[in-house]
């Protein structure tokens, strides 16, 4: 299937005239047609060539390309349409910029980067585990792990749907109740995050995704959303241009350029064996002594 190529019900939805599920009644129903031909469930077909109908309207299929990024808060489920969530997602979308779905999901009491767009394709490639596109987390956890902990974590935790191995750890501070980490995963498991951690015995209190692949939150506001740039978007189909290779081996190894120690030095973070420890302030307030241990995590 090519870039172009897409099921027809999935073509429908993204052109914003239904849901996928009511697409596929249309389609069964008889509404829709294929170059003349009536459409079937799973059907294939190329927006760039075939002629596709709706009720004997043909559908334009130049559709506009929306990449947003949101600052997801607390309390928000990433769902566009569910009647049991007191919030979702699709209520931070302007409605200008049309139907657009998220890459990945957080879980409803996490925040942090969420990018929005209708671009299956690359949507796809982002999500599949193929291509490792890595997600940066931090994460307040209880109690401070020991370095076995975290080189177990760094060796891999198998969980009841697989095995969850992150890319990188490290301890960005902690005091005698509570630790900061900054979490690098590949995969997409669901509440990976919140269980690898308990697997160790250490409860998440709090947990933001600050990086989506080349896209940095940094200081953009709760609930805050914005069209990525051209670069930006450039920057995410670079990333997923051909799939990584699934070695263990060189998954545990791998350090590119932004990870080595010198680079390290230069963000203000000392290396202690292989995990690394931020001597700057991070975004969330922990004490970092034990004459700050008073202070409380907002």
């Amino acid at each position: 299937m090519t870039a172009m190529q897409s099921r027809v019900q999935k073509i429908l939805a993204q052109a914003g005239l239904c849901s996928r599920r009511e697409a596929e009644t249309w389609i069964s129903a008889g509404r829709v047609m294929v170059n003349g031909q009536r459409a079937v469930i799973g059907q294939v077909a190329d927006t760039e060539s075939d002629v596709i109908a709706v009720d004997g309207r043909i559908l334009s299929l130049r559709l506009q390309r929306v990449y947003l990024i949101l600052n997801k808060p607390i309390g928000y489920t990433t769902s566009l349409k569910d009647r049991h969530a007191e919030h979702i997602i699709s209520e931070l979308v302007p409605s200008k910029f049309g139907r657009v779905f998220p890459v990945g999901r957080l879980d409803k009491q996490s925040s942090g980067l969420i990018v929005l767009t209708n671009d299956g394709f690359l949507a796809h490639r982002l999500m599949h585990p193929s291509y490792a596109v890595a997600k940066v987390y931090e994460v307040l956890v209880q109690g401070v792990p020991r370095r076995t902990h975290l080189a177990r974590m760094t060796r891999g935790i198998q969980l009841d749907d697989g095995y969850a191995k992150p890319r990188d750890v490290r301890v960005i501070r902690s005091e005698s109740n509570q630790t900061l980490l900054r979490l690098t995963l590949t995969e997409g498991k669901k509440r990976e995050v919140r269980r690898i951690f308990e697997a160790i015995g250490h409860p998440v209190m709090s947990l933001k995704r600050v990086a989506f692949g080349s896209l940095i939150l940094g200081s953009m506001p709760e609930g805050d959303i914005r069209p990525l740039t051209n670069r930006e978007v450039k920057e995410l189909y670079a990333l997923v241009q051909h799939p990584q290779k699934q070695n263990s081996t060189n998954r545990r190894d791998d350090r590119s350029s932004e990870y080595t120690q010198p680079r390290l030095a230069e963000r203000g973070v000392r290396y202690s064996g292989r995990f690394a420890i931020s001597t700057r302030h991070a975004k969330h307030t922990v004490g970092n002594s034990r004459r700050n241990s008073g202070r409380n995590y907002r």
